[in-house]
């Protein structure tokens, strides 16, 4: 089974007859804040006593939609720990409104989420994750209480595959945060199983690329000065407000030839060969190996957060100024000219920081989306009476 790319809110929703043919941007889930559930009343009332329970402090970062064999979708999201107050930090959507939006639940279950940091066998913070790869950072806030470790979990069972931790040498503890994990399922992957896998793994504070691979269960790291912010685009515009973020690399995405990337705060986007960063040999005595492999390509209009590929090799993403849902296709040069730009409300696009593609059930590719008005969150202007978090799907047959 290929490993599915997940952060995700979880909720079930059963296919209407025709389900997939809408071409246009359209909201799946909305939220004014987030709805956390809780296994027992108890629960809720003992995270609340402790401090963990501040439902305001909650943001959803990345989505990701599973369909089911018998007709549902599954949706998951993340929700890191930036601050305290979060009871779990990946959750599915339930089918319960709650008075702010969509009953979140966690997964796979409450028992595994961690409230202090104390317990590196549970579930810290996870900030992206896929099928299910999990990246469990190991912090709360700015403190590190556990390293970073990648947990592998089966989507039929909710089980736990595999569990990788990422040895000292290959992070800072004070200036690393591990996210955004991307994986590639090299062909031809062994019949049943997913062990022929890479795992990319963007470190978005300390400008640096894990690289996983599950087979050998080894990981090593690789920087490049591409992977670094740049200095003129660490001010952002959205929808008129303003705020100051330095992210690092944050956008992964691959064909199965080349990783495509970028920092937050730059309009470029880059490329290295997958052939070159699977080669473990090639950085074992310098993670700054190779610099003639890494390419600029081009660059944006603006910034943007997430991307996401299709089977046709179509990079999507949301630029923040103008706010605009734009496609590139690989095969072509990366520039204004080559850029598609596809119809969307700006005020449903705001900070666009999780971005899958899925098939559904009638064979069609889709693209989703998760949006959390982040610039609001940054200068402290969130409004709860207003929508502020949504998840997004566009039908790309279209496209295709």
């Amino acid at each position: 089974m290929v490993p599915l790319q997940v952060v995700i809110i979880a909720f079930v929703l059963a296919l209407a007859p025709g389900y997939g043919a809408v071409n246009t941007v359209e909201t799946v889930a909305e939220w004014l804040q987030l709805e956390f559930g809780f296994p027992t009343t108890q629960d809720q009332e003992s995270a609340k006593a402790a401090g963990n329970l501040v439902p305001e402090n909650g943001t959803p970062i990345d989505v990701q939609p599973q369909y089911l064999s018998n007709g549902t979708l599954r949706l998951f999201t993340t929700i890191p720990r930036f601050v305290t107050g979060v009871p779990y930090t990946l959750a599915t959507v339930s089918s319960t409104n709650g008075t702010n939006g969509p009953v979140l639940q966690p997964y796979p279950s409450y028992d595994w989420h961690n409230d202090n940091g104390d317990d590196c066998d549970k579930i810290t913070s996870i900030t992206e994750c896929n099928q299910m790869w999990i990246v469990d950072t190991g912090s709360i806030g700015t403190t590190t209480y556990c390293p970073p470790q990648l947990l592998q979990f089966d989507l039929n069972t909710d089980t736990l595959l595999h569990r990788y931790r990422f040895l000292n040498s290959t992070y800072t503890p004070s200036a690393s945060l591990f996210i955004t994990p991307n994986v590639l399922v090299k062909d031809p992957a062994p019949a049943g199983t997913c062990n022929n896998t890479m795992v990319y793994v963007a470190d978005v504070t300390f400008h640096g690329l894990m690289v996983y691979d599950h087979e050998a269960q080894t990981s090593w790291r690789v920087e490049n000065r591409f992977m670094y912010p740049a200095p003129d685009h660490g001010k952002h515009i959205i929808a008129n407000e303003t705020f100051y973020l330095m992210d690092g690399l944050f956008a992964l995405t691959n064909d199965k030839t080349n990783l495509y990337f970028h920092p937050m705060a730059t309009a470029s986007e880059y490329a290295v060969p997958l052939s070159a960063l699977n080669n473990q040999d090639n950085w074992a005595n310098n993670p700054e190996a190779l610099p003639e492999q890494f390419t600029l390509l081009g660059s944006r209009s603006s910034e943007c957060a997430a991307s996401a590929i299709d089977s046709l090799n179509n990079i999507y993403c949301v630029t923040f100024n103008p706010i605009q849902l734009i496609s590139w296709n690989t095969n072509t040069t990366y520039t204004p000219e080559n850029f598609v730009v596809l119809p969307a409300e700006a005020d449903e696009l705001e900070f666009v920081s999780g971005m899958k593609v899925v098939k559904n059930p009638e064979g069609q590719e889709e693209l989703w989306l998760i949006s959390n008005r982040f610039q609001k969150i940054a200068d402290g202007t969130l409004d709860f009476s207003e929508i502020n978090f949504r998840i997004l799907r566009r039908n790309l047959a279209d496209l295709q």
